[in-house]
């Protein structure tokens, strides 16, 4: 059975940074008019008529789409990778993926980045124990709830920080914190520079 399952883990492994590095517009969902050229959602999947349609845009492949619009949500353009990092953070806990694998699939992307980000600007809100300092923030970002995979935190938006907010990971050796979102109450992920006092 391990076999069994570490092939289908390649498999869907090979799926999913296939599907992930596809221009929109060679998606069998962009070509049925599922999706835009920017894989914005046209049609519901409750309005499909076709097996063609659901096949084309079943769970899997929103699961990607969501994830490659996530990387692609860059606030003045592919060249600013630091300002997102809490979504590399959550795309490489999801899909349990190293740094050196989203590096390729950026690559792969045409996405412009630097794997030694410098998040020094906002630094000073890392407390000498490495915890993230207490207090009310604002979003400068746009950020996804980790649960939905929507943009629901809204830059503008404020979030909570605990006390002892140690850091739940790294993505190019960039923390990665667990904040709560005040409007939603939902769990997010945010890098530094996610955040303005």
């Amino acid at each position: 059975m391990g076999v069994l399952s570490r092939s289908a883990d390649l498999y869907y492994t090979y799926r999913f940074i296939r599907l992930l590095t596809t221009p929109w517009k060679e998606t069998d969902a962009y070509k049925l008019g599922i999706i835009d050229e920017k894989g914005k959602l046209l049609i519901r999947p409750s309005q499909f008529t076709t097996s063609e349609q659901k096949d084309s845009y079943s769970f899997f492949n929103r699961l990607v789409f969501n994830i490659k619009r996530l990387m692609q949500v860059v606030p003045g353009g592919n060249s600013k990778l630091s300002s997102y990092i809490a979504a590399l953070y959550l795309i490489k806990e999801e899909l349990g993926l190293s740094d050196s694998n989203i590096e390729a699939i950026l690559k792969k992307m045409e996405v412009d980045f630097d794997a030694n980000i410098n998040e020094s600007a906002s630094s000073w809100y890392i407390l000498a124990d490495n915890t993230l300092a207490p207090g009310t923030y604002t979003l400068t970002n746009n950020i996804a709830i980790p649960s939905t995979g929507e943009m629901s935190a809204r830059s503008g938006t404020r979030v909570i920080v605990n006390e002892g907010s140690e850091p739940c990971g790294y993505v190019f050796n960039e923390p990665v914190f667990k904040v709560r979102h005040a409007k939603t109450k939902q769990e997010i992920y945010v890098g530094v520079k996610d955040l303005i006092k």
